[in-house]
């Protein structure tokens, strides 16, 4: 059973509501944070800096209530959300913001937000100035808060395919690779930033079989060691197995593919290994 850290009860006054009564006075609002993690360590060690300093975070919660005057208080939850599960080692986060009397009748209105880190595995492919491309898109990647790029594995060319699912000699070759992740964005969320990083990089179209500058699709999650989602692809095309196998070879309920057909289309030159240099 995960470790928690749970700040309870935390009373604090802002400027929070949509009425005009409510923009001029400060009303209260009551905080809990449940911050899931490993405490193993800092039950060992009795040392602070292998846990989430409390203290800390509390005054990091009350200092953006206090400048902050949002209209909802599903704007304070989200943000505060935000705070805690940026701590290192925080796996979950569940905040639930309180604000009593706000209808009548009810003792209290309160939101609740949670959010986890999972894993997030991305095929990466281009057939159109490849390499540069490649290399954009995980800088991209890379530069977004919510996101940590852990692994990249070793890239590949292979031959396109085209609307019926046979290989297109006549178009270029593609480069690809598969990108490690972790995120605490939900699956659509990370869609929306890699839709916009094609955009930027010049894709115009998804789903057809032109050649593209750029790729980018969600192929495997996992949620702490467990496999919640498994694109089709990774049946039907086998360097995205071996792309994913080489970064994590212990991943359950992948669709399999003999390592031995691999390798032959290697020593064929009909999958080449490639650098971005």
């Amino acid at each position: 059973m995960p470790d928690k850290i749970k700040i309870k009860d935390l009373l604090l006054r802002t400027t929070v509501g949509i009425n005009d009564w409510e923009r001029k006075e400060k009303q209260d609002i009551i905080i809990n944070a449940e911050l899931t993690l490993d405490l193993k360590k800092a039950g060992k060690t009795d040392d602070i800096s292998n846990t989430v300093d409390y203290k800390k975070l509390k005054k990091e919660i009350i200092d953006f209530v206090e400048k902050s005057s949002p209209y909802l208080i599903e704007t304070i939850a989200y943000n505060i959300t935000e705070i805690c599960i940026r701590k290192a080692g925080v796996i979950g986060v569940s905040v639930e913001v309180d604000k009593p009397g706000a209808l009548r009748f009810a003792r209290s209105t309160s939101v609740c937000v949670e959010r986890k880190w999972r894993t997030f595995f991305i095929s990466v492919g281009s057939n159109i100035n490849p390499k540069e491309n490649i290399k954009n898109a995980i800088e991209k990647l890379k530069s977004i808060s919510e996101i940590r790029v852990e692994k990249v594995s070793n890239l590949y060319t292979t031959t396109a395919i085209n609307e019926y699912g046979e290989y297109d000699l006549s178009l270029p070759k593609f480069i690809n690779c598969v990108v490690k992740a972790e995120t605490f964005l939900e699956k659509h969320e990370l869609e929306d930033k890699l839709y916009q990083i094609e955009k930027e990089l010049g894709r115009n179209e998804k789903g057809n079989f032109s050649p593209r500058t750029i790729d980018l699709d969600i192929i495997l999650i996992r949620d702490q060691d467990k496999t919640v989602f498994v694109h089709k692809d990774i049946s039907e095309r086998d360097f995205l197995y071996f792309c994913i196998t080489e970064i994590e070879n212990n991943i359950s309920g992948l669709p399999f593919h003999p390592k031995e057909k691999w390798i032959q289309k290697i020593r064929s030159g009909e999958v080449q290994k490639v650098s971005l240099a």
